[in-house]
């Protein structure tokens, strides 16, 4: 129930800023930003989904992309959306390349889901999933 929650605040929040609804909402990873970390607007049946708990791109997966020990996701990791300090966390992109923030829970950092231009729902749902391990 809690998951279905977030999901839904996260969809809302995303049409509420503009995002395209057709458009599928992909977070990239890694040091340049160029590594697939998962679909956040594909269904939960969809392979490339985080809401697929079976996907290897999955929030809920604890051995994929976003296991909790791993760099994605890990409280310490510079690549993390979880770290609030992390140098190079996650971005969330659409398929022709617009940009839409940094995913990460950092208040203070430019354009990050949490920062003063970002969304409050989505730095909600993000903390609240964070903070799930």
């Amino acid at each position: 129930m809690r998951k279905l929650w977030i999901v839904a605040a996260l969809l809302t929040a995303m049409s509420g800023v503009a995002w395209a609804q057709s458009q599928d909402i992909l977070v990239m990873g890694g040091r340049n930003r160029d590594k697939f970390l998962g679909c956040l607007t594909c269904s939960e049946f969809d392979g490339n989904s985080v809401w697929n708990k079976m996907s290897t791109h999955g929030w809920e997966n604890s051995f994929g992309t976003w296991n909790s020990f791993g760099e994605n996701k890990n409280k310490f990791g510079s690549k993390s959306a979880c770290n609030e300090v992390a140098s190079n966390p996650p971005i969330v992109v659409d398929r022709r390349g617009g940009f839409y923030g940094e995913l990460t829970i950092n208040e203070f950092r430019r354009g990050s889901v949490c920062g003063a231009t970002g969304s409050a729902q989505i730095c909600r749902a993000l903390k609240v999933m964070c903070a799930d391990d």
